[in-house]
């Protein structure tokens, strides 16, 4: 299971907020609660890749929908390297 930390969340969630567009799109908590935890794991998955260097840090930040300033935000907050080399 992954277990996301408090501050992480409410980082996520607003990420996540920033993204929706009014209208259509259901925000019940249950739901929120599904998209911290999917992206929790694709930026998991996605630093495994970036670390192996099978991918680069745009392309981790553009497969998240965030820009490449907030990719190194949220790896450096996770005390993960922000440099594949």
């Amino acid at each position: 299971m992954i277990n996301v930390h408090p501050d992480r969340k409410d980082e996520i969630l607003k990420i996540i907020k920033s993204r929706i567009k009014s209208g259509g799109i259901d925000t019940s908590p249950i739901l929120l609660e599904f998209l911290i935890l999917g992206f929790e794991q694709k930026l998991k998955e996605l630093y495994e890749e970036y670390q192996r260097g099978e991918s680069s840090l745009g392309y981790l930040a553009d497969q998240l929908g965030i820009s490449p300033w907030e990719a190194v935000h949220l790896l450096e907050e996770r005390g993960l390297r922000t440099t594949n080399l």
